[in-house]
């Protein structure tokens, strides 16, 4: 899409990426086809309420019209919260959550990662959490909690599994962030 689309509003249909939609069904986005574009997964999205322009049903839309650019260039794919609503309320069982995520995979091979993910990317691989807040042990203690969550931060051989995944992963290929063996590691301090 170009700026003058986005300024318009109008689509030129002949642009489209015609592969995008096989790309997502590879990637993890099956059900993709199976979407008719009901709304229900938009109403109980949070994006919507934040004011995203991409959000679960407008992503899909944008998928069937082969708007990579559009969704490459916009960070809307990033903001998901993975509450799985969607995927609660949908009738087709489309589960739009994993139609977000294979187009994220688009998203890192074509790097177009907002720095953000990258670092977000980083503590998952390093905590086993996008955002740990290594800082809250003292807090959590303060509420009866451990200070360390009943995670893969507090279960070193689940964070080893973990990262041997993430180490067979497209990501790993990609070397955007660095994937060493060396534990956790006090990342994302807010």
């Amino acid at each position: 899409m170009s700026s003058d689309q986005v300024a318009t509003g109008v689509i030129n249909l002949s642009e489209g990426d015609s592969s995008l939609a096989n790309e997502i069904k590879e990637l993890g986005g099956e059900e993709l086809m199976e979407c008719i574009q009901c709304a229900k997964c938009a109403a109980a999205c949070p994006m919507v309420l934040a004011g995203f322009p991409f959000f679960n049903k407008r992503i899909i839309q944008a998928i069937f019209l082969g708007l990579r650019d559009a969704l490459l260039d916009d960070s809307s794919i990033w903001a998901c919260q993975s509450c799985n609503r969607c995927t609660e309320v949908c009738p087709r069982e489309v589960n739009p959550f994993e139609i977000i995520q294979a187009m994220r995979r688009v998203a890192i091979r074509e790097f177009a990662l907002p720095t953000l993910s990258i670092e977000g990317l980083k503590s998952l691989y390093d905590t086993g959490h996008a955002v740990y807040l290594a800082g809250a042990g003292n807090t959590r203690a303060k509420v009866g909690l451990p200070e360390k969550p009943p995670s893969t931060v507090a279960n070193p051989e689940a964070l080893k599994e973990l990262q041997a995944v993430i180490r067979k992963t497209a990501l790993a290929d990609l070397g955007i962030i660095p994937m060493d063996e060396s534990g956790v590691k006090e990342t994302c301090e807010v």
